[in-house]
Order: structure tokens, then C-alpha cells, then sequence
């Protein structure tokens, strides 16, 4: 005995942290956003803290649910007629006896089930005013923690029918789906019966008044196997299908007391089918929550998917993240090799013409012969000859210094003008720039080496070897150094016309780079969008597996 309580006790608290569970994720939602799921979420929570089995009944309204009810209560607790009967959800349950009416506006609506049916049952088609019908009765198949749910015909034509259908369904642990025998194969039927299989409901099927059959037309185990073909086709795998008659209870075909007697076995099964069916109707609200969250958040998306639709760009889909997202990286890097593109250019022409002056030879053994004949002749005392020594050593100077000068001119000319020119000249062609003036003015560059060139080069000294060699490095350098401003000079040509060309096509990208970036934020504020629909969905998921 101690065990037996003990595991009452168990399955007790477990439905009671369940219960927690519930009515916490009910306080986290923001109602200004979802104002419906709490409220189911609350009442998934009462049902799990009573541990109570709620059957349903759903279905056409001339299918006999309500006449099936009482059927099998053996009460007539609900208005049969051949008008949609419930406008509202009607809850029966065993216990004592009670009635009671939840109005939209007036509270709760007492009523004594023996002498006020009558009222009672106005009130339950009443759509309008009325919210919930409860009514408590003892004697039945039903237990205090056992109720049946009488729902609005699923083939009203009153929105409000259906939506009240639908709102009761995650109460629901059980769904008896009642057809009339020759409305079977409405689609309507197989939707809907589709819909609670997917979400996890256990669903009965129950083809009523099937008195109508005429077994010479059709044989009737022939027409049970078109209706169970009928919902394979649609994938759809009921957890069983009963054929009843009430009108003819002896027909030979009529399986209500089986069905009665399933009914009591799930009576008996209450326990863990509602430790079962709560969890998944749970997880059912957590998807309609992010569903409404989706819906408040439509506005905002649609306004931002619009604007997608509203920017165009050449070989871009804006609807695209993926697409906006790459083209992005590749003009903003496109954008930053601009930035640097003349910069980077000027650098590299420097470079190129640093390194042709370095390896341009300027002065050889003749270069240091002519040289060091011209360095004598420059020396305090130089003369030529006894006779007319003036006009000879002057002549002699003169010689020594053309000596000097056409060697260098020589070797300036094929070892660097040359090569210069030919360097220079092709610059613009690197960076696919023509323009025929610069073209021009390189080859009419001219390094003119002087008498005074010479004589700028000379310093005091001995006249050594060391210094001869010394000299003509310095002959060397400054010519190069000429050299180098004249390049510079036309350099400095190229990277003005290389930056006019850049600006160009950095404004061009600049407005490509703008649509791409807006399209970019607009993308980053719908996934911002579905990341919060998710996370709202993982906290609920967490509270429910986890209670954090």
C-alpha cells in the first residue's frame, strides 16, 4: 500500500511542476503582443494540475454528436435538433450535480441541471454572450476528473463557431471526429482530421447513421474499405473508426458499444494520456505563440520586404541575403582597393624607377680614364708646352673636358635614357590609361650633362685613385639624380590622371554600395525579426523542459 501511495504521490507532484511549468511560460509572454496563448496556457495548466481527461466530440452538425452524448451519458444533457446545436463549447463531467454559464460580460451564470435544462440549453447556442458552458453530473461513465467537450459543428458558417471549436482543441486529449454516413469524403473531413493528427492528438473516427446504408448498392464491408482507402490517401492513420446507429441500435453492423467501451478504457488510461497530451499541446501553443508574434510583427515585415522589392541592382537579387550579403563584401572591397589604388600605384611606379637608376651603369674604365685626364687638367698649375702654353693648355682643358663629357653622354644614353623612356612611357598602360600629351612630353624629357655638371662634382683633394673612382660615383649619382626628379616629375602626371579616373568610379560604387548596404540592414532587421520570433519560442521550450 505504502507503494501504491507513494507513486500516487510521484505522478501527483509531477503534474503539479507540469502545472508550474505552464503557468510560468503564461506570465513571460507579453500579452500587448500574444493576448491569447496565456490564456490557454493557463488553462492547460488547471486541466494538468486536476489531472483531467478531456474527451471531444467535433464534427458536422448533422452528424448526431450532441444525440450521441446523451447517448451514451444516458442523460439528456444537450439540445439535439436539426439546427447547429452548441454555439459554444459545452463541458460535461461527472461529479455533483451543477451547471454553469461563463459570459463574456456578466460572470458566471448558475442553473440547477434537473429543473433548468431548458434554460441551460439556450444559453449553450448562444455565441455571443456566452464564453463556456460547464455542466457537472453524477451517475454517468464520466468521473469528477473526466469531461466530454461538445464543439460547434466544424461546417458552421459562423466564424465564431469554428473559432471556439478550434480554441478548445488544446484541452483536448482525446478527439472523437464524427461524420454522417454519406458526408465521409468532404474534404473538410479529411483536413481537419489531418490538422490534430499532426499535431499529436489521438483521433477516433466515428461514422454515424450508417441505417442509411442500402447493402444492395454497395456491400458495406466494401464501403468501410473505401473510407479507410479514403483517408490513407490523404496520409491520414486514425487510432481507430467506428460505424454507429442510434436510430437502429440492432443494426448488424453498429459498433456503439464498442465504442463505449473504448471510450472507458481512455477513461481508465486518464493519467498517461494527459502526462502525454498536455506536453504536446504545450508545444503546440509555443508554435502558435511565435505564430502570433509573426503576425504582430507582419506589419513591420512586410513594410521591409516591400522595400526589398522597391531597390534594383544589376546582377543582384535584393531578396536574396545571401546574394546582398556577398555583393556587399565585394564592393566594400572593391571600395577599399580604390582608397588605396593611387597610393599604391605611385608607390609602385617609385619602386620600378628607384630600381632602374640602381642598376643603370654609368661610368666604365674610359668613363675613369677621361675622367682622371679631366681632374689634372683642373689642378693649380696644369700647362702645356714652353711655347704659347696659354692657348695650348686651355685647348687641352677644353679636349679633356668634351673627353669627359661624351662618355658619359655615351653611356647616359644607352644605359639609361634609353631605358627610361621605355619605363616611363608604359606607366599609364599598367592602370589602362591613354594619354598621348604625356606620351609626348616623356620623350622629350632631356638630361643635359655640362661643363658645369663637371665642374659641380669636383671637390678639393688629392689626386688619387680613390678620388677619380669617387668622382665619377658622384658624376653617377647626379645624373641619376636628374634622372629621378624628371620621373617624378611625370609620375606625379600618372597619378592625377589615375586619381581622376578612381573618383569616377568611386562615385559609381559609392550609390551601388548605399543600395547594397540599406538592403543589408533591411535583411539584418527581418532576421533580427526571426530571431527574436525564435527565441521567444526556445525560452517557452526551456521553461517547459526545464523551468528556467
Amino acid at each position: 500500500m505504502v507503494q501504491v501511495q507513494s507513486h500516487i504521490m510521484e505522478r501527483a507532484t509531477d503534474f503539479a511542476l507540469l502545472a508550474d511549468r505552464l503557468e510560468k511560460m503564461a506570465s513571460s509572454i507579453d500579452k500587448t503582443k500574444d493576448d491569447a496563448t496565456p490564456g490557454k496556457l493557463l488553462q492547460l495548466a488547471a486541466k494538468t494540475r486536476g489531472v483531467e481527461l478531456n474527451i471531444a466530440f467535433c464534427g458536422h452538425f448533422s452528424a448526431g454528436k450532441s444525440t450521441m452524448i446523451n447517448t451514451l451519458l444516458g442523460v439528456p444533457l444537450l439540445p439535439s435538433n436539426p439546427i447547429p446545436t452548441s454555439a459554444n463549447v459545452v463541458k460535461i463531467r461527472g461529479g455533483e450535480k451543477a451547471a454553469r454559464v461563463y459570459t463574456h460580460n456578466n460572470g458566471v451564470l448558475t442553473f440547477d441541471p434537473d429543473t433548468e435544462m431548458e434554460k441551460l440549453k439556450q444559453f449553450a447556442v448562444d455565441g455571443d454572450t456566452v464564453e463556456w458552458v460547464e455542466v457537472s453530473y453524477p451517475g454517468t461513465l464520466l468521473e469528477e476528473q473526466t469531461s466530454l467537450l461538445d464543439t460547434p459543428g466544424i461546417d458552421s458558417t459562423d466564424a465564431a463557431h469554428k473559432i471556439a471549436t478550434e480554441s478548445a482543441l488544446h484541452l483536448a486529449d482525446v478527439v472523437i471526429y464524427m461524420m454522417d454516413y454519406n458526408h465521409v469524403q468532404a474534404e473538410e473531413n479529411f483536413n481537419f482530421t489531418k490538422t490534430l493528427k499532426d499535431r499529436g492528438k489521438p483521433v477516433y473516427l466515428v461514422v454515424n447513421m450508417i441505417d442509411k446504408h442500402i447493402d444492395f448498392e454497395l456491400d458495406f464491408d466494401s464501403y468501410k474499405e473505401s473510407v479507410e482507402e479514403a483517408f490513407a490517401t490523404w496520409n491520414i492513420q486514425p487510432d481507430g473508426i467506428f460505424y454507429t446507429s442510434l436510430a437502429e441500435p440492432d443494426h448488424e453492423e453498429n459498433q456503439y458499444e464498442e465504442f463505449r467501451d473504448m471510450l472507458k478504457r481512455l477513461i481508465r488510461q486518464r493519467e498517461e494520456l494527459v502526462s502525454k497530451t498536455v506536453k504536446d499541446a504545450a508545444e503546440h501553443l509555443i508554435e502558435e505563440h511565435v505564430l502570433a508574434l509573426r503576425r504582430d510583427n507582419q506589419a513591420a515585415r512586410q513594410e521591409w520586404e516591400n522595400r526589398l522589392e522597391e531597390c534594383r541592382l544589376d546582377g543582384v537579387d535584393g531578396r536574396d541575403p545571401e546574394q546582398v550579403a556577398q555583393a556587399l563584401q565585394a564592393a566594400e572591397q572593391a571600395d577599399s582597393e580604390l582608397s588605396s589604388r593611387v597610393e599604391k600605384a605611385r608607390k609602385l611606379m617609385e619602386k620600378e624607377l628607384g630600381s632602374l637608376l640602381e642598376n643603370a651603369r654609368l661610368t666604365y674604365f674610359s668613363t675613369n680614364e677621361a675622367a682622371e685626364q679631366y681632374l689634372e687638367s683642373r689642378k693649380p698649375g696644369f700647362k702645356m708646352g714652353l711655347f704659347f702654353a696659354g692657348k695650348k693648355t686651355e685647348e687641352e682643358k677644353q679636349r679633356r673636358q668634351e673627353a669627359l663629357l661624351a662618355d658619359l653622354r655615351e653611356k647616359t644614353a644607352g644605359n639609361l635614357d634609353f631605358h627610361f623612356k621605355e619605363l616611363l612611357a608604359k606607366f599609364p598602360e599598367k592602370f589602362e590609361l591613354r594619354d598621348e600629351a604625356y606620351h609626348q612630353a616623356v620623350y622629350a624629357t632631356t638630361i643635359e650633362i655640362t661643363p658645369e655638371f663637371l665642374a659641380s662634382q669636383v671637390k678639393g683633394g688629392a689626386s688619387t685613385r680613390e678620388y677619380v673612382m669617387n668622382y665619377c660615383a658622384d658624376l653617377s649619382n647626379g645624373i641619376k639624380a636628374e634622372y629621378r626628379r624628371a620621373g617624378l616629375g611625370l609620375i606625379e602626371r600618372v597619378t592625377a590622371m589615375l586619381q581622376q579616373e578612381t573618383d569616377k568610379e568611386r562615385t559609381a560604387l559609392q550609390e551601388r554600395l548605399r543600395v547594397l548596404r540599406e538592403l543589408a540592414q533591411i535583411h539584418g532587421r527581418l532576421k533580427q525579426l526571426s530571431e527574436t520570433e525564435q527565441a521567444a519560442g526556445q525560452r517557452l521550450q526551456a521553461i517547459l523542459r526545464e523551468g528556467a
